[in-house]
């Protein structure tokens, strides 16, 4: 199915959600018409959409383009409309027959609904228009939020929901799964159900506290887990949902609510947005409900008696186990309730989706759960009795998920199938250290990836680095593990070494941390990093010394080493000089500051990447494309041959250290020293305006590293870092 071409999208409705969904579209790069009753609300909704940060950068606003419904005739030029107004049947009825004389071939149509019916939409419109129809369910905020239920009609066009599956997923950047057109499809139905179970058991005097401290990580769900979520959420949404469920599903006990939430909504305990539900914060002290008094009282410890050590297991399935085994008061409430929760999946699985995949997948990007439904079954086992159809269908195979196997839910039976694996699943790990590995991909790719706690750079990361560049590869990515591509130097190692007075130790470290970026700069073969997530300090130099990049469109990229007194070491000013030349001012205040990206546009913005390295919304695509970047400068490659770099020398050091003179009310004393090593460095020490080699940026560079560390000033900072995590100003 080919991508469609979409470049003008007519978002209807500048609520939240509209507005948020033409912040999601300007962000991919394309120009919106953003419509409501007047150009007016749309206005408003996009100064909102801005505050909240909806946008990368506010210039890209100006791609959102304000009017009303009654200039429709914009839709003429659309490639997509989305309608995203009030979650009303006959609100949104009424609008869509308005769009219906719009309606041509080849123009999608969609509904933003978290669960209204597809088909009933659809009803009385023409064979045009409901071949065009469909619902894409866009999880809230959408900029952040992964998961997109795609929704076909009974007469959409196949060709129309595939094509724009495939817009979502690789323009849009976000996770698609495809339900079938029952009651708030699947994530908000099981969703809904697993915490309207918690709020029914709650009747039984379980607190606040104690509910959110067995249902949330121990469970394998976010820290949010029930109440903090429904604050979250906002309990007047919470109640509209479960209120679709309970009207139009038949097992409507299920989803019906205990009279203290009732109470709650009457008393206006909406959560967040009230700044009162479940939780209220009193000054320093956060404070929890009680649901028989409504009196708030101080949050306190919550005893969970044997499953405390479980809570700390870093395997789920070992968590789960426990919680199966328990015999006290919270144990049996988690052990029931998850129960609960997969027996509703079980017995309704073939009401929500086609496949048990797609389950498990709303449930991980719409609700953040550590595993879906049929993958905690797998994990607690499917020797339940009485056990739900479903699961005596499977127990013959004793899992849901098998190698090279996939449970089909319209057949019945277990079917061939490849599963979820991206290139790194598929490759072959041939070196590996505790910090690192070279996993090697098909055509002689390799993937250099980081790996452990932070994915912080050790000497034996660095050691690999040169066996990796030894092999006979025709390119290199540079890759993170899991959901950040690398914190930097490991700063322990650093800490120890200054503890100990090892100077000559420190100093090795260092020369060889510049040693392997500039292996990885003069490579035989072409270098690409794919930084995603926190990209800091020696991961930001690792990635600049890249032949290009392929980054994650919400990069937190930085070379933050004043943080913790110190400046970038390996790299990152000789990197930061050859990208501005003799100029080094607009950058300096970023590196005093240790500041880091909100977006990969920011980095962008800073010099940290180029106006050529793709910027991706998908981070799910980020490693295949850089492979495909290696792979197409592989021919013909010849490393870059070493260049002069401009430096500002005596007049631009003044300069900057005028900027620290104006300042210095601003800044903490040992930033102005810390200040004066950077503008050295960053002029390329004393001397006229010239030009210099990398060799002698990269020697500065060194010397006050290491000028640094041997401050009390640096070390308290190091030690203040590695204890709390947060920056010391001293």
């Amino acid at each position: 199915m080919p991508l469609p071409r979409i470049d003008r999208v007519a978002v209807l409705g500048a609520g939240v959600m509209g507005a948020q969904l033409a912040a999601l579209a300007a962000n991919a790069g394309l120009e919106v018409e953003l419509l409501d009753v007047s150009a007016e609300v749309a206005g408003a909704g996009l100064e909102r959409a801005l505050k909240s940060r909806a946008f990368f950068l506010a210039e890209f606003a100006g791609r959102v383009h304000p009017g009303s419904f009654d200039q429709l005739q914009c839709l003429a030029g659309a490639d997509w409309v989305v309608e995203a107004v009030v979650e009303d049947l006959e609100i949104k009825r009424s609008l869509l027959a308005r769009v219906e004389a719009w309606a041509r071939p080849g123009l999608p149509i969609s509904t933003n609904t978290s669960g209204l019916g597809i088909a009933r939409m659809a009803e009385g419109h023409s064979a045009l228009f409901a071949r065009h129809f469909l619902g894409i369910h866009f999880f809230n905020p959408p900029r952040h939020m992964k998961l997109v239920e795609l929704i076909p009609g009974s007469q959409t066009d196949p060709q129309v929901a595939a094509g724009m599956r495939r817009f979502v997923e690789e323009v849009l950047g976000k996770g698609v799964v495809e339900c079938l057109d029952t009651p708030n499809f699947i994530a908000n139905r099981l969703g809904i159900f697993a915490l309207v179970d918690m709020l029914q058991r709650m009747e039984a005097g379980f607190g606040v506290a104690e509910v959110d401290a067995v249902s949330g990580p121990l469970l394998g769900r976010p820290r949010s887990a029930t109440l903090r979520l429904c604050d979250l959420i906002g309990l007047d949404t919470l109640v509209h949902v479960a209120r679709t469920a309970r009207e139009n599903l038949p097992e409507s006990s299920c989803f019906a609510l205990p009279p203290f939430v009732e109470e709650m909504l009457r008393r206006g305990l909406l959560g967040e947005k009230a700044r009162a539900g479940f939780y209220r914060r009193e000054g320093e002290r956060l404070q929890v409900l009680n649901v028989q008094t409504f009196a708030y009282v101080d949050l306190g410890e919550v005893d969970l008696g044997a499953l405390g050590p479980a809570l700390r297991l870093p395997a789920l399935g070992a968590r789960l186990q426990a919680v199966w085994r328990a015999t006290d008061r919270l144990g049996i409430l988690a052990r029931e309730h998850l129960r609960a929760v997969l027996h509703y999946a079980a017995g309704h699985a073939g009401q929500m989706a086609g496949d048990l995949q797609s389950i498990d997948q709303a449930m991980r990007w719409g609700f953040n759960w550590e595993a879906g439904p049929f993958e905690l079954w797998d994990l607690v086992g499917l020797e339940e009795e009485p056990a739900p159809p479903l699961i005596s269908q499977v127990r013959p195979k004793g899992r849901f998920y098998l190698p090279g196997q996939l449970f089909s839910l319209r057949e019945g039976r277990h079917v061939a199938g490849e599963g979820e694996g991206g290139p790194l699943e598929k490759g072959r790990t041939s070196l590996q250290a505790e910090s690192a590995a070279l996993v090697e991909v098909e055509e002689g790719l390799g993937v250099l990836v980081l790996q452990g706690k932070m994915n912080v750079i050790t000497p034996q990361t660095l050691e690999l680095v040169h066996q990796v560049l030894a092999q006979p590869l025709r390119g290199l990515v540079l890759w993170g593990s899991g959901a950040l591509f690398s914190a930097g130097a490991d700063l322990k190692h650093i800490a120890a070494l200054c503890a100990q007075g090892d100077w000559q130790g420190l100093e090795g470290f260092l020369r060889a941390f510049q040693q392997a970026i500039m292996a990885l700069r003069f490579a035989p073969f072409p270098v690409v990093a794919a930084p995603h997530g926190l990209t800091l300090g020696g991961g930001c130099e690792f990635c600049l010394s890249a032949d290009g990049r392929v980054v994650a469109a919400e990069l937190r990229m930085g070379l933050v080493e004043a943080r913790v007194g110190l400046i970038p070491g390996a790299g990152g000013c000789k990197e930061m000089v050859r990208r501005l030349g003799a100029q080094p001012a607009p950058i300096f205040g970023t590196l005093l500051e240790g500041q880091f990206s909100e977006n990969a546009h920011q980095a962008r913005q800073w010099g940290f990447l180029t106006g050529e390295d793709p910027i991706l919304l998908g981070e799910d695509q980020i490693l295949t494309r850089a492979l495909e970047l290696a792979g197409s400068l592989a021919p013909g490659y010849a490393p870059p041959a070493p260049t002069l770099i401009p430096v500002a020398g005596g007049p631009g050091r003044a300069q900057l250290q005028q900027w620290l003179e104006e300042k210095a009310a601003t800044l903490a004393p040992h930033d102005r020293v810390v200040g004066q090593a950077l503008a050295r460095v960053l002029c390329g020490g004393e001397g006229p305006p010239r030009t210099v080699d990398e060799q002698l940026l990269l020697d500065l560079e060194r010397e006050e590293f290491l000028r640094l560390c041997g401050t009390p000033a640096t070390q308290a900072r190091i030690e203040h870092m590695l204890k709390t995590g947060k920056p010391l100003k001293n």
